[in-house]
């Protein structure tokens, strides 16, 4: 029996190569054709980590593969590899920590693509400190980069809620005035000729005439000094939805202060709502604002990562409608007045599963209350199981944001200091140490010795 010494990383194994053939067609199975069969005693050298190869070693003695629970995964299929040991091996309550970090680096992947497309892309020329295209799209783009910054952001966002309240204070009518032509009119204006027959009153048009010059400059002034290309930039959909909002905003700015025969006509009334209606899109703003911060990047990352599930619990909520949609018809099939076909028992469905209960339709027999009970339940059931799955991703996802936030701010630190040393040192206001060897301490006794002399 040849006995085999393992040197790994400095650390000795002593064993067998009768242990070692246990498991064939491994790098360690296959050292006995090294040596000749005559020699009593082998060594071999691996310049590996030995603490990880306990666990190597304890494969071919007791036929089970364990590792650690504090080693990373990524080291362990690096030690597979090196060792030509298959994965298969590997014992089933190691698995998690065996494929935990693929999963670990596929949420870093993702947050990374998300940090990608929030880069500023200037040109190199131009990414110097101080360029003015640098600082304003910093200041309009990235609320964190400084104070006015800060500032600017939080009076975009003002200026959202201001524009956003006027839109619906215009649907008011007592706060709304009659054109000059109508009055004399005592009856109430119809609801489809609020926009035709009477205007906003002064203030509130000042006001939504401020916010939209506001945006109007904004948007301008991000098309000047955007760091992309311009066809990028206009192909974006927040940028689209920004520049639909400010044409309709000016269409109908132009309407309400021209005044046109043919605003009172009825059919008109339709054109002023599907203006109003796009302005409406500026709702999109808010997202644009929320999507500046890294902390709104987790609910996306969370709700992508739950598309699945929820494509599998919308299938299973439609055919719950289905079912007990077609079976509250026959359940109120004595009574004529309710539920006339089971299109009506979808909607019933529908609404009792969403826990609204419009109460337009109810089931009025006593077999078609426990049907709307069974329903009522089964909603609850099926709408409580996306809350945990979002829940679930939301927490894996905000850890590792917040673990790769931090290190990346750490790493920042340190080249930020670095850079402030080297142009330290570049100026002169810094001098490196002087190193102390043997000829500069013999010459500065040297020197000591022909002072005193």
């Amino acid at each position: 029996m040849t006995t085999v010494l393992l040197n790994i990383g400095g650390s000795i194994f002593q064993t067998t190569f009768e242990t070692l053939e246990k498991i064939p067609g491994t790098k360690l199975s296959s050292l006995k054709r090294d040596i000749s069969d005559k020699a009593s005693t082998a060594s071999f050298y691996f310049d590996r980590n030995p603490d990880v190869f306990n666990s190597i070693l304890d494969l071919y003695r007791t036929g089970e593969l364990h590792f650690p629970s504090n080693i990373c995964g990524a080291t362990i299929r690096n030690e597979l590899e090196f060792w030509e040991i298959d994965k298969s091996y590997l014992s089933e309550c190691c698995l998690k920590a065996f494929y935990k970090h693929e999963n670990d680096k596929s949420i870093l992947n993702e947050i990374k693509n998300l940090e990608k497309y929030k880069v500023l892309d200037i040109p190199k020329e131009e990414c110097r400190r101080g360029c003015w295209r640098n600082c304003i799209w910093k200041t309009i783009q990235y609320p964190a980069s400084s104070r006015k910054a800060s500032v600017f952001n939080i009076l975009y966002l003002l200026v959202v809620v201001l524009s956003t309240s006027v839109l619906f204070i215009n649907t008011i009518p007592d706060l709304r005035n009659p054109k000059p032509d109508h009055l004399n009119e005592t009856s109430a204006v119809e609801k489809e000729h609020i926009y035709t027959k009477t205007t906003v009153a002064p203030p509130v048009f000042y006001v939504d005439l401020f916010c939209g010059i506001f945006f109007t400059f904004e948007f301008i002034t991000r098309i000047v000094v955007t760091p992309i290309k311009w066809r990028k930039f206009f192909c974006t959909a927040l940028n689209v939805i920004d520049g639909v909002v400010i044409i309709a905003f000016w269409a109908l700015c132009s309407l309400v202060i021209s005044g046109p025969n043919f605003i009172e006509d009825k059919a008109f009334s339709y054109i002023i709502m599907i203006l109003y209606f796009a302005r409406l899109l500026q709702l999109c703003r808010f997202y644009r604002f929320l999507n500046r911060f890294k902390s709104f990047d987790v609910i996306n990352l969370a709700i992508r990562s739950s598309i699945c599930q929820f494509g599998i619990l919308i299938a299973v909520f439609i055919l719950s409608n289905l079912f007990f949609g077609y079976l509250i018809y026959y359940a109120e099939f004595e009574d004529k007045n309710s539920f006339n076909n089971a299109f009506l028992g979808v909607w019933w469905a529908v609404v009792t599963m969403t826990t609204v209960g419009y109460g337009d339709v109810v089931p009025t027999c006593y077999l078609g209350r426990v049907v709307g009970m069974v329903c009522a339940l089964t909603g609850i059931l099926i709408l409580s199981m996306p809350v945990a799955i979002v829940t679930s991703n939301f927490t894996i996802y905000y850890n590792k944001l917040k673990e790769y936030t931090n290190h990346k701010h750490k790493e920042e630190r340190k080249s930020e200091s670095r850079f402030s040393l080297q142009k330290a040192r570049e100026s002169g206001s810094v001098f490196p140490k002087p190193v102390l060897t043997v000829d500069t301490i013999e010459s500065h006794k040297m020197q000591s010795s022909g002072t005193k002399s």
